[in-house]
């Protein structure tokens, strides 16, 4: 029995001597009682509310969980692969003899080297790519807005930019 398990019904009954105990005595008893039944059930509601929340963090298959517990419980079909990553481009020093040509799209194929490569700043490329990709059924049905918080709820704040598909 936990710490905050209390019968308060049973608790009424048994702190009533014997020779009280009668139908209208227990009766009115019980609805002195009742508005603590009622705040007790907000407090295990909230409670249950608050380790649940305790118990999800940003990790991955946390985060599928909680997608699932609130729109696909049955199936639970929801899940999150990562971003698409494209390695980076880098220039190399000349003596590497790995050449990379950074030329002008006017001056394409009137070089050797093949198509030029696109340099981009970290912040250009932050814009471009998304970190993970939210996969849904198109059978569950969901509003984008509530998915959205759920995600923002428990994604780490590091990772800014996500989608949602359904498949």
């Amino acid at each position: 029995m936990g710490l905050f398990d209390v019968n308060y019904g049973n608790l009424v009954t048994q702190q009533i001597p014997v020779r009280l105990r009668n139908g209208v005595m227990m009766a009115w008893l019980k609805a002195l009682v009742s508005p603590v039944v009622y705040l007790k059930g907000l407090f295990d509601t909230n409670r249950a509310n608050n380790l649940y929340n305790l118990a999800h963090n940003g990790q991955v298959c946390y985060l599928q969980a909680a997608l699932n517990d609130v729109f696909d419980d049955v199936s639970r079909r929801i899940y999150i692969t990562d971003g698409q990553y494209d390695d980076p481009l880098f220039i190399y020093r000349a003596i590497e003899l790995k050449p990379v040509w950074l030329g002008r799209v006017s001056e394409e194929g009137s070089t050797t080297y093949p198509d030029p490569e696109v340099l981009y700043t970290a912040a250009e490329t932050y814009l471009l790519g998304v970190s993970f990709v939210v996969h849904v059924p198109s059978a569950v049905t969901f509003d984008m807005a509530h998915l959205r918080a759920v995600v923002d709820k428990y994604r780490l704040p590091g990772k800014g930019n996500y989608t949602v598909v359904t498949f």
